[in-house]
């Protein structure tokens, strides 16, 4: 079986991206089981030369007058649509170059602005769309208004999703929660975790190596992570414990809050309490040995997403087995059994947080227990094997049924 994957950027342990982190786990789990894979992405860095990755070519004016208009009038209707109408002819041209050389059985691509419909439209191989982050889901978490151009994303997604010729979701609740936005049944569409790669013991968490003051977070300074209401709760708990430290890795994408957006350092000024803000250490985007490094030293890490199609922040922290503490929103219920491999708590609430914290700095047995239990857990469902083995029987299907 050939496969191909698109990926937003290569390779994974570049860039902060969970979909490039995705792919590059799915294929090394594949690949073990003898299955063959390319990737298409538009971000390659320079000097990387896997000959099995190419980067998609800018621009390119199609051959055919019917899609240079299509082109031409979904872009000027709606920007969302213009772009998955450019995107999508791109990335099916890079799929095509791959199929020439070695024809593929089978693609498959994310649901962002649908371009798995256009995809399917120049291309006989199916497509199978993935729900990484479904727009009808993730854009009012983010702050984003329901307006003509979140409606025609939307569109542009129920395109892709309608046509595609499978359905995969990392998660029940996202899968769900596309049914019901778009009211479709989807009846073969499956439900397949993202896998993880299981780090050596050597690289777990202990409480020999971990500081008892210090607290992380690996994620996105934006809404749908909810960075304000954990920078909310750190201050609750931060104010009577002077040594406490958080730890915060992930880019600066602005965080939309009172109506307008606002980045990291504005938003600490504006919003935290002063005295805590030399306990607040900002580090920006990092590499995955850095983040590993600090999954070790601290006490815990937390995830307090508004809303989560999947986490691999939380999966990749559990695999390490480390503490937990997360949201109680969407994929991260599947993933986190409260009180047995992790600490969940209300989603949006920072008192809850704050109380689930203090939890854990006061009880670091009870830490070490949930870490360790949530590395068996993962090791047994999340696992590049065991999720590898769930991704080839359903591409099978895929390819039996067409």
């Amino acid at each position: 079986m050939r496969v191909a994957f698109l990926s937003p950027c290569w390779p994974p342990d570049r860039f902060p991206n969970g979909i490039a982190s995705y792919v590059g786990a799915v294929r090394r789990g594949l690949g073990a089981r003898g299955v063959e894979s390319f990737v298409v992405t538009p971000e390659l860095e320079d000097g990387d030369s896997e000959p099995s990755v190419s980067r998609m070519e800018p621009g390119g004016r199609p051959r055919s007058l019917r899609v240079r208009l299509i082109q031409r009038a979904a872009g000027t209707f709606s920007r969302y649509l213009g772009m998955q109408q450019d995107s999508g002819y791109r990335v099916a041209r890079a799929f095509k170059a791959i199929d020439r050389e070695n024809p593929l059985d089978l693609v498959e691509v994310e649901e962002t602005f649908g371009i798995g419909a256009v995809i399917r439209r120049e291309i006989e191989t199916p497509v199978v769309v993935r729900l990484h982050g479904p727009w009808c889901v993730v854009g009012p978490k983010l702050g984003h208004p329901k307006d003509k151009e979140f409606w025609m994303r939307c569109a542009a997604e129920y395109h892709a999703i309608r046509r595609a010729s499978a359905i995969s979701s990392p998660s029940l609740d996202a899968l769900e929660q596309v049914r019901a936005a778009y009211r479709m049944e989807l009846p073969d569409a499956r439900v397949i975790p993202n896998p993880v790669a299981i780090p050596d013991r050597d690289d777990h968490f202990s409480r020999a190596k971990a500081d008892p003051n210090r607290i992380l977070f690996v994620g996105r300074f934006d809404r749908v992570k909810g960075a304000d209401i954990l920078l909310q709760a750190f201050a609750r708990v931060a104010k009577d414990r002077p040594a406490l430290r958080l730890i915060f890795i992930g880019p600066d994408s602005r965080l939309i809050h009172g109506g307008r957006e606002i980045g990291f350092e504005e938003y600490l000024r504006e919003q935290v309490p002063h005295e805590v803000h030399s306990q607040i250490e900002f580090r920006g985007a990092r590499g995955a040995s850095e983040i590993a490094l600090e999954r070790q030293h601290a006490a815990f890490s937390i995830v307090s997403s508004r809303y989560e199609t999947f986490s691999l922040a939380a999966v990749e922290t559990m695999a390490a087995g480390a503490p937990l503490i997360a949201s109680r929103v969407g994929g991260l219920r599947e993933i986190v059994r409260d009180g047995e491999t992790g600490l969940l708590f209300e989603a949006e609430s920072e008192e809850d947080l704050a109380e689930k914290i203090e939890q854990l700095l006061a009880d670091p047995d009870l830490a070490a227990r949930l870490g360790k239990a949530a590395h068996f857990d993962v090791a047994s469902r999340f696992s590049e094997s065991v999720v590898a083995a769930q991704t080839h029987a359903f591409y099978e299907s895929v390819l039996e049924r067409r």
